[in-house]
This record gives structure tokens, C-alpha cells and sequence, in this order.
């Protein structure tokens, strides 16, 4: 009898005990997380981030602007493939190079080079945004094959810098059956 209530004694004490326990690593990892607010370049970045156990993870799809390279994701094998190209853009007026324009109608073509690229892209396409933040098209071109670098230089493109401020111009790539990713910026000053 007396070995019958210290087994009941021992079960219930690890049953209890292992309640408590177990609770104590779910109330920690609660109290361990923390969102966080996420700013690139000044903005907030709508998905904010967490510290967990002191390490900070961000959304790597929320950072593609920022990471300005083709992001895939294998399932499979686990592994997140990020393929940042170096890409490089220049403006030209004429046969001069700028950074800085004066208001109202310019004509100008951009000069894009690509190099380290890793993923296979059939399409690029340029955009040129305002201080007010609309977007207009300068070009979109289908690409042929390519290495893993290139050249490629727009139409000249007339363009009216109604307002002072900073201007982006922006340089697209799409990767074979994909959609266009953001590969590289420039800011254009308008004064």
C-alpha cells in the first residue's frame, strides 16, 4: 500500500512537473519575441520585423526592393537563393554624362551594365519616377541571350522635369518566366 501512494505521489508530482515545465518555454518564447519597425532608406517597410532570442529576421520578400536582385525560394532542399547582379546605370545627354538637370524637357538616353548575372532573363525594362512618386516608362525591351554580362542602352528619351527635386530612374530585369524584379536605381537631381 505504502509503495501504491508513492508511485501515485511520483505520477502525479511529473505530471504536474511537466506542466509547469513545458508552460515555462511557451510563456518565454512569447515574451521573447518583439516586432520591431523596419525603415530602408527612410521608409517603413510594411511587413516590420521580430527579435527573437536577440536575433533580428526581416521578410526577404518584403526586402526585395532593397535587395535589388531575384529572390527563389526551393522548397526541397530548404535553401533561399538571392542572385544579385551588378548593375550599373548612366545617363547621358547628348554625348555628356549627367546626374543633375535643369527643369523642363530633356532629351536623354540611360546606359545600363550588367555583370555577375546568374539567373537567365529574357526582358529589361527602365522607368523614370518623380519627386511625387509617378512612374513613367522609358523603355521596355525583350533581351536575347546573353552571358553573364551586357550592355544595353535605351532609345533617346524626352522627358519633362516639371519640378525640382529627385528623380529615380529605375532598371528592371525579368527573369525567364518571371515577372520584372528591381535590379538597380539612380537618382537624378532636378534643379
Amino acid at each position: 500500500m505504502k509503495c501504491k501512494k508513492i508511485a501515485a505521489l511520483v505520477l502525479l508530482g511529473s505530471i504536474i512537473g511537466g506542466t509547469y515545465v513545458s508552460s515555462i518555454p511557451q510563456a518565454h518564447a512569447q515574451s521573447g519575441s518583439e516586432r520591431i519597425e523596419v525603415q530602408v532608406n527612410g521608409s517603413s517597410v510594411s511587413d516590420a520585423g521580430v527579435i527573437i532570442d536577440g536575433k533580428t529576421y526581416l521578410s526577404v520578400r518584403e526586402l526585395q526592393d532593397t535587395i535589388q536582385g531575384f529572390i527563389y525560394w526551393d522548397a526541397a532542399n530548404k535553401k533561399l537563393y538571392i542572385d544579385k547582379p551588378n548593375v550599373h546605370m548612366m545617363t547621358f545627354k547628348d554625348k555628356n554624362m549627367f546626374g543633375k538637370v535643369q527643369t523642363g524637357k530633356t532629351t536623354f538616353s540611360v546606359h545600363v551594365q550588367v555583370d555577375d548575372l546568374k539567373s537567365k532573363v529574357d526582358g529589361i525594362r527602365l522607368s523614370i519616377v518623380d519627386p511625387n512618386g509617378k512612374s513613367t516608362d522609358i523603355e521596355q525591351s525583350k533581351l536575347s541571350a546573353q552571358e553573364d554580362n551586357f550592355w544595353f542602352r535605351s532609345k533617346d528619351f524626352s522627358y519633362d522635369f516639371k519640378s525640382k527635386g529627385k528623380y529615380t530612374v529605375n532598371c528592371y530585369l525579368k527573369q525567364q518566366n518571371g515577372d520584372y524584379t528591381l535590379v538597380s536605381k539612380k537618382t537624378l537631381d532636378a534643379i
